[in-house]
């Protein structure tokens, strides 16, 4: 346990007095630390600046992909344990046929594997989502990870009870981005619209995805729509703040759309969002395709 030196006690010397700290120190443990000042020298303190809003802006990217995945992780959870209950339930009739010197019954084993691949794609999923090693870039179908995405966010319960309509070319569209990113933009989009449209009537509960391309400008165009309640022209000016959301308390984190604005532009994309009251939302963004 620590014990504190009174002030004029047999340790205290002419420097210890709290005024005898430079601007640039601290007492971390009871042992001064000098912090490296910030650069005065124009270049030198806009390279600074440059590097900690680097790092901020790091740091907000994970905080959301945390966020987000512990909300995805914990319905992935659920129908995880659902699986593995079919899965033990088949094994012990599987087992009771060889303890009767009698082959598994085709079915059966037929269950046995697509529990398995079910784990396989849920865990691969959450890996992708989770891990900061898988951010390096590499050329992509944009179809084919929102269907990825679409899978996560249905087997989660967090879009079981809406309705989503895809509509995007039979070719794929492919960019070069980080996966995990691209995949984080797309939970986030996804997970908006559905809680936009989660106080609907049934009929109401209605998301559309569309994805194309555009050769002559060489832009992945993307739309994710909802037919919610839609914001007013007050909140639609403040949708990409930082930490900004309407929201209730312990319901969001108010990163998602800043989140998505950063990673979209760290890549040459550009979002736009219309929104009217009554008439729902509508984002569009796109990305450099990849040639």
């Amino acid at each position: 346990m620590f014990q504190s030196t009174p002030h004029g006690g047999p340790h205290s010397g002419p420097h210890s007095g709290p005024h005898s700290l430079g601007p640039s120190s601290v007492i971390v443990g009871g042992r001064k630390s000098d912090v490296p000042p910030i650069p005065q020298e124009p270049e030198a303190h806009r390279k600074w600046l440059m590097e900690e809003l680097e790092r901020t802006r790091a740091r907000l990217l994970q905080a959301d992909r945390l966020a987000t995945l512990g909300t995805i992780a914990a319905g992935v959870g659920h129908e995880l344990n659902n699986v593995a209950a079919v899965l033990t339930h088949t094994a012990t009739f599987i087992r009771m046929r060889a303890q009767a010197g009698k082959p598994p019954e085709p079915d059966d084993l037929v269950a046995l594997d697509r529990g398995v691949a079910h784990l396989t794609e849920h865990a691969r999923n959450l890996l992708h989502l989770g891990t900061p090693s898988q951010d390096r870039q590499e050329v992509l179908d944009v179809v084919a990870v929102i269907s990825d995405v679409l899978s996560m966010l249905h087997v989660s319960g967090r879009t079981k009870r809406v309705s989503i309509m895809t509509h995007a070319p039979p070719a794929p569209v492919r960019v070069a981005m980080s996966r995990t990113k691209l995949e984080q933009i797309f939970v986030n989009l996804v997970t908006n619209a559905a809680d936009a449209v989660s106080e609907q009537p049934p009929e109401g509960r209605l998301i559309r995805i569309e994805v194309s391309e555009n050769r002559e400008t060489g832009r992945a165009v993307c739309l994710v729509e909802d037919a919610g309640m839609g914001m007013s022209p007050e909140i639609l000016a403040r949708v990409f703040e930082t930490y900004f959301t309407t929201k209730p308390s312990g319901k969001g984190t108010g990163l998602g759309l800043s989140v998505v604005k950063s990673l979209l532009e760290a890549v040459g994309g550009y979002i736009e969002i219309e929104s009217e009251l009554g008439k729902g939302t509508a984002v569009r963004f796109d990305l450099p395709l990849c040639t």
